[in-house]
């Protein structure tokens, strides 16, 4: 009967979207916990370029502006074949700093780094770090040493690190990002590369904001400083962003599995999850004989469609008030949503 009514929910959705399910109903487990790769043992040749969105860029320009002395933070993505930088961090509250040298909090590093694996499948694979007027656009002795010990320590193939420059006036000055690329499988100097900029906010920037995560990062900081005052390294114009970006399917499944865990720790009972052509549909014991479905988008930010209670005995399905703009990535809201039609199924 449940698998019935599940049917019902997604044949009234697919109306609503104008658009009918070609794909056949069936009950799949919630997506796995994807598992942090192994440490790469080689460096593919034909990598030219990071990749990144804007937001991340602009969260770098926006720290390197607040500070008239060196500052920095931590650069957390994936590297499976090129490295793409999903959250470039303020530093922790133990950070160093002074007019020619800066040094990370490494146990405010360390905090990080546990969640972001756990949760999105990030690591840690390099930082940023300012030189503001000192004119040294490239890593110092020093920069290289550190990075290397890292490297070796970690059993990365290799690693990142963004020198950040500023010029102009000093309070709206032009910051100028430097990537660089660090071989680890060699005793090559790093190799100054490129950035492929994606448009908007980076999806796990997203989820995090979504989340009220991480207050002392000030996510939503990275606004207040436009693109046209970042460049990239010699570069005379800002930024050029492609005109759009999918989010990719390892992040999505990642945000699924967050609420589906999410869900099922506030219901006690497992959880089913229902394939659509829309995207899922998510399902949650109440108490006997009623369930919550949730109706999920398959795009990005995964937006709840709608949610229905639905009546095992009776047979019946019944919409109830959702949220406006909630999302996959709100489960904490999705999750008072389910506790609101619990309560109300009591009383």
């Amino acid at each position: 009967m449940l698998f019935f009514l599940v049917g019902m929910v997604i044949k009234r959705i697919a109306k609503l979207l104008g658009r009918r399910s070609k794909r056949s109903l069936k009950a799949e487990p919630a997506p796995a916990p994807v598992p942090v790769p192994a440490p790469q043992r080689a460096l593919a040749r034909s990598q030219n370029a990071f990749t990144t969105w804007e937001s991340e860029l602009r969260a770098i320009a926006a720290e390197a502006a607040a500070w008239s002395i060196e500052t920095g933070g931590d650069l957390f993505g994936r590297w499976t074949g090129s490295p793409v930088i999903f959250l470039a961090t303020k530093a922790g509250p133990k950070a160093q700093r002074d007019n020619a040298h800066f040094r990370l909090d490494v146990d405010y590093l360390r905090q990080l780094s546990e969640p972001l694996a756990e949760d999105w499948n990030l690591r840690y694979f390099g930082d940023w770090h300012s030189h503001h007027r000192l004119g040294l656009s490239e890593p110092s002795s020093g920069d290289k040493r550190r990075i290397r010990q890292l490297g070796a320590r970690n059993s990365f193939a290799g690693m990142a690190e963004i020198i950040v420059t500023t010029e102009g006036s000093q309070d709206r000055p032009i910051v100028r990002v430097h990537p660089w690329l660090y071989d680890l499988t060699n005793e090559d100097e790093p190799t100054a590369l490129s950035f492929r900029v994606l448009p908007g906010c980076s999806p796990i920037r997203q989820a995090l904001i979504a989340a009220n995560a991480l207050p002392e990062q000030a996510l939503r900081g990275w606004e207040s400083v436009p693109l046209d005052r970042v460049r990239l390294s010699r570069e005379t114009a800002p930024p050029q962003v492609e005109a759009t970006s999918d989010v990719d399917l390892m992040t999505r499944e990642k945000a699924m599995a967050r609420f589906v865990n999410a869900l099922r720790d506030a219901s006690g009972a497992p959880i089913e999850v229902h394939s659509a052509a829309f995207g899922n549909i998510v399902v949650a014991a109440l108490n006997e004989p009623l369930h919550l479905a949730f109706a999920i988008d398959s795009k990005w930010p995964l937006s709840v469609l709608e949610v229905h209670r639905l009546d095992r005995n009776s047979g019946s399905t019944e919409p109830i008030d959702l949220v406006d703009g909630l999302t996959a990535l709100d489960v904490q809201k999705a999750i008072e949503v389910f506790h609101a039609a619990k309560n109300e199924q009591r009383a």
